[in-house]
C-alpha cells in the first residue's frame, strides 16, 4: 500500500537492521504476557517472531534483552500475522531506555566501533581487529593453496588496509 507522503510502500522512518534479542510483551489491561524473539530492530520499532502475536492496534509494554542490556517501551502492534509474528512501533521510550536502543542501532548500522561490542553471552567478538586478522589468514591460506597469486594477495591486503609488509604477513606469503 503506497505511503501518502512518499508514494512508496515503505512507511518506516528509520532503517531496520537484523537483530536477535529476547522480547517480553505485556498487554496492561488483561496482563496477558507474550514472549518472542526479535528479528529486526530500528529506533522506531521491531519485528517479533512469535507463534501467538497480539492483534493489530494492541498497546503493550515491551522489554527487549540482549547481552546484559535491555530496552523497555510502550509499543503499538502495527500488524500481526497469526503463527508468525508482529510488527511493533515504539511509543515515546523513556530516555534511560533510549540509550540502549540507540547503542544497539548504532552498532548494527556500523556507526559505532565494534571492537568493544559483545555478543549475547557478553564475550567480545573482537570487532574490526578480529575481522582483519581472519581476512589476513584467509588470504594467506588461499595463496598457499595456489588459489590466489602472491600479487593478488598483496593487492587484497592493501585494499583492506593491511600492508603486506606487516609483521607475519609478508613472510607468510613467501
Amino acid at each position: 500500500m503506497p505511503n501518502a507522503l512518499t508514494g512508496s510502500g515503505e512507511r518506516r522512518r528509520h532503517p531496520r537492521y537484523p537483530f536477535t534479542g529476547t522480547l517480553e510483551a505485556i498487554e496492561p489491561q488483561s496482563q496477558t504476557r507474550m514472549q518472542g524473539r526479535t528479528a529486526d530492530l530500528s529506533e522506531g520499532g521491531c519485528y517479533v517472531d512469535t507463534i501467538s502475536p497480539f492483534p493489530a492496534q494492541t498497546c503493550v509494554r515491551v522489554r527487549i534483552t540482549r547481552a546484559k542490556r535491555s530496552f523497555e517501551s510502550q509499543a503499538t502492534v502495527v500488524y500481526s500475522v497469526a503463527g508468525m509474528g508482529m510488527g511493533l512501533r515504539f511509543e515515546a521510550p523513556e530516555s534511560q531506555h533510549l540509550v540502549s536502543l540507540r547503542k544497539w542501532v548504532s552498532e548494527l548500522s556500523g556507526e559505532t566501533n565494534t571492537e568493544t561490542a559483545t555478543d549475547e553471552t557478553g564475550h567480545s567478538g573482537g570487532g574490526v581487529a578480529a575481522r582483519d586478522q581472519v581476512l589476513n589468514e584467509l588470504i594467506i591460506e588461499l595463496t598457499r593453496k595456489g588459489v590466489l597469486t602472491e600479487a593478488k594477495a598483496r593487492g587484497m591486503l592493501r585494499q583492506l588496509g593491511l600492508p603486506p609488509d606487516k609483521p607475519g604477513v609478508s613472510r607468510n606469503l613467501q
